[in-house]
């Protein structure tokens, strides 16, 4: 099997570090990507993401933080479980400046890994796009 990973690529009407904020701050964070949210944005960080109207919620552990430029986390993909290779993919948040505000660029990777990667992968591009177009209008409209 080829190498199973998203990519999207979206330009935000904001500076770097006001989504740099949304993208790390668990307040900010609980109100466009789920409702719940526990986060520590530091290397070795953990958290949980929590969506109620699903009940679900996915446990993180941060892998590398370069503020307020990039950061990266592993989730799982398993209810209450902790996120370890095999139930987990790890996704990317790139953050450029640009002359209108900021680019950012989301990699996830790791679906290959997973029992259903093809299925996961489909879920979650979907839940991407949506995840990131609530993003942008919440960064946009503080």
């Amino acid at each position: 099997m080829g190498t199973l990973e998203i990519t999207k690529t979206i330009d935000i009407d904001a500076s770097v570090e006001k989504v740099w904020a949304t993208l790390t701050e668990p307040a900010l964070i609980a109100q466009w990507f789920g409702d719940r949210c526990e986060f520590d944005a530091t290397p070795g960080g953990t958290g949980v993401f929590g969506w109620t109207e699903h009940g679900a919620e996915s446990r993180v552990v941060v892998e590398h933080v370069d503020r307020p430029k990039t950061l990266v986390y592993r989730w799982a993909h398993v209810p209450g479980a902790e996120p370890a290779p095999g139930n987990s993919t790890v996704v990317r948040f790139d953050l450029a400046e640009t002359a209108t505000g900021t680019r950012l660029t989301l990699l996830e990777t790791g679906f290959e890994e997973l029992s259903d990667p093809a299925g996961k992968l489909a879920d979650n591009t979907g839940g991407w796009d949506a995840e990131l177009a609530e993003l942008v209008a919440f960064v946009e409209s503080r």
